[in-house]
């Protein structure tokens, strides 16, 4: 199939897609701010968070994610000191993907602490594309959806956020070649979709991974051993320790 024939089959599945869904709605719920303690979240790490939970899963156990995840801590910072284990608790443990989920957060927002000093993406805000990409670039355990994801929605970046799912909703389509990898799938969705128009794109074509009854993609949990620190009573007990005080000033 032809370049050309591509870009008629994208065109084709957004106006299929627009008129099962409505996109403002879809932007709205995509930008909507996460609260934790009562305050909003600053916007680029709630995105970043949020966008952890849509990952490799759908918009509607993300959702329901954040509202268990809210419920439960008081602030970013409690969240961050969440062993995976505890994290697995509160989202779920028939969450798609649950433990390697909790391990890539934790991590990921473990550095973005010892890089800052506090758990912020203020930084980001401002930073052309490429300096934000190598930002996170040097997060481990941060998919490439979740800083496509974070970089489209909060920080207004021509980014393409594509995972397993959506890579098979747009393969489905014929809007990708069978054999294309997320990596490719993003290339052509980048390319193809002209800057100010990918936000809707991105969330008509996640809507349309959502409502598919897709498998859980396999878990790569194996692969992240190296950023699993042992943890042991002594830690844990830093961590009540510090999460009550945070309590305690609310």
């Amino acid at each position: 199939m032809s370049a050309g024939e591509h870009s008629r089959e994208l065109a084709s599945l957004l106006k299929s897609l627009r008129a099962e869904h409505d996109s403002s709605s879809l932007v709205a719920a995509a930008t909507s701010p996460m609260t934790l303690g009562g305050s909003p979240v600053e916007p680029v790490l709630s995105q970043f968070i949020r966008s952890f939970l849509v990952w490799e899963s759908t918009s509607t156990k993300a959702a329901q994610a954040q509202k268990k995840i809210e419920a439960a801590v008081v602030d970013v910072n409690e969240l961050r000191m969440c062993m995976p284990d505890e994290f697995v608790k509160i989202i779920g443990e028939r969450y798609p993907r649950a433990a390697e989920r909790a391990l890539r957060l934790r991590t990921a927002l473990n550095v973005i602490y010892s890089h800052e000093h506090a758990v912020t993406l203020e930084r980001l805000t401002g930073l052309a594309r490429k300096d934000a990409r190598e930002y996170f670039d040097r997060i481990d355990g941060v998919p490439a959806f979740v800083a496509s994801r974070v970089s489209l929605l909060a920080l207004a970046h021509h980014a393409a956020p594509v995972d397993s799912r959506i890579r098979r909703r747009l393969s489905e389509a014929k809007v990708i070649p069978a054999d294309a990898d997320e990596h490719d799938a993003t290339a052509v969705i980048e390319r193809k979709v002209r800057a100010g128009e990918l936000v809707e794109t991105y969330v008509l074509i996640q809507a349309g991974a959502d409502t598919a009854s897709y498998p859980a993609a396999d878990s790569h949990l194996s692969d992240l051993k190296p950023m699993h620190t042992p943890v042991d009573r002594r830690i844990r007990e830093e961590h009540e320790a510090a999460r009550r005080a945070a309590r305690k000033k609310l």
